[in-house]
C-alpha cells in the first residue's frame, strides 16, 4: 500500500496558494516572544476569496492554516526538538525532554505548516482583524476556519511529563499576573 501512495504522491504534485496573508506591526522578535498572548494584527484575504469570509464576523475565534515561510531548508529536516519557548516560563532546557516534531508545535518541520487560533476581533471587506497571532508578518495564510465546538475536545490525555511542565507553567503565569 505505501508503494500505491508514493506512486500516486510522485504523479500528482501538491499545489498549495495562498488565500491571503498575515499583516501585524510587530517585529519577528516581539512575535516569537509575545507567547502564550499572541500579537494583534490582521489577515488580508485576496479579493478572490472575499464570498469565502461571508458570517465569519459572527464567530469569536478563527483557526489559521499558514506556512512558515521564514523556516530554512535546513530546519525542514529536524525531526527531535524541544518545547523551548517554554524557557521563557522559567523551565530550564535540560527539564525539557527532546521529542518528535510531530509531537510538537515547532515551526521547523519537514512541511512548516501552522495551525494557530486568533480572536476575531472585527472583519471588514477581505480584512479580518484579530488578537492572538503568533505569525510574523508577510506570513501566507493557507485557510481559515471558523473555530467551532467540533473543534473543542474534552476528553484528552498527554503524557504525565507534558502535564508537569504545564503545572510549572501555569505557576508561572501566576506569578506574571
Amino acid at each position: 500500500m505505501r508503494h500505491v501512495v508514493e506512486s500516486w504522491m510522485q504523479s500528482k504534485p501538491i499545489m498549495i496558494r495562498p488565500i491571503g496573508y498575515v499583516h501585524t506591526s510587530y517585529s519577528d522578535i516581539e512575535v516569537s516572544q509575545s507567547w502564550p498572548r499572541g500579537v494583534s494584527g490582521y489577515i488580508e484575504i485576496l479579493p478572490e476569496y472575499l464570498d469565502g469570509l461571508r458570517g465569519l464576523e459572527d464567530f469569536s475565534h478563527v483557526i489559521i492554516l499558514a506556512w512558515l515561510h521564514k523556516v530554512t531548508e535546513e530546519n525542514r529536516h529536524v525531526l527531535k526538538v524541544r518545547y523551548r519557548r517554554l524557557t521563557r516560563a522559567g523551565i530550564n532546557l535540560e527539564e525539557l525532554p527532546e521529542v518528535g516534531v510531530f509531537t510538537s508545535d515547532s515551526p521547523h518541520r519537514p512541511n512548516p505548516l501552522a495551525v494557530t487560533i486568533a480572536r476575531v476581533r472585527e472583519v471588514k471587506g477581505n480584512i479580518i482583524q484579530v488578537d492572538g497571532l503568533d505569525l510574523y508578518d508577510g506570513t501566507p495564510v493557507l485557510d481559515l476556519r471558523a473555530y467551532t465546538p467540533s473543534y473543542s475536545i474534552k476528553d484528552f490525555t498527554i503524557p504525565p511529563w507534558y502535564q508537569r511542565l504545564l503545572e510549572k507553567v501555569d505557576r508561572w503565569r501566576g506569578s506574571k499576573i
